[in-house]
């Protein structure tokens, strides 16, 4: 799993996405919010890159079982921060992506949006359910393709 943040969004076929981090797999202790693993001292485990990767981020690639219905920017924004799994390496076909970027997906449950900004107030919204965040200061909702928390099970 890695830690990327949204550069640009190219609608309505994909998303570029800097690669930031590595997040291991075998830590845990994690967080109910925000799903990333953290230590005993309860800090953020991450593994960082010395320069960003780039990384695509398909339409197709966003919702588990999704086709070409779903707008990528009522999925994400430039500026949010994912958790995401590297698909493949390299060229995304024709869809018009980077064929030097790895090919990023968010279609599990607990790959997503983590960190989001509110364009109305600048903000660091909450997440409301598992396709909307909220802004705790103007109440505003936008749409984001949300990462369930890891750790919590299906209810």
């Amino acid at each position: 799993v890695v830690l990327g943040r949204i550069t640009r969004v190219v609608r309505p076929i994909h998303a570029m996405v800097d690669i930031m981090a590595v997040v291991p797999d075998d830590q845990p202790n994690i967080t109910s919010r925000t799903g990333l693993q953290q230590n005993e001292d309860n800090k953020l485990v991450l593994i960082p890159l010395r320069e960003p990767f780039l990384g695509t981020l398909r339409q197709n690639d966003i919702r588990p079982n999704s086709s070409l219905e779903i707008e990528i920017c009522d999925c994400l924004r430039p500026g949010d921060v994912i958790l995401a799994r590297i698909h493949a390496i390299g060229g995304s076909g024709g869809g018009g992506g980077n064929s030097d970027a790895f090919v990023l997906t968010t279609a599990e449950a607990e790959l997503g949006v983590i960190q989001a900004i509110s364009e109305v107030s600048g903000c660091e919204m909450m997440p409301i359910s598992w396709k909307e965040m909220e802004c705790p200061v103007s109440g505003v909702r936008e749409g984001r393709k949300v990462a369930k928390p890891r750790g919590i099970k299906n209810v």
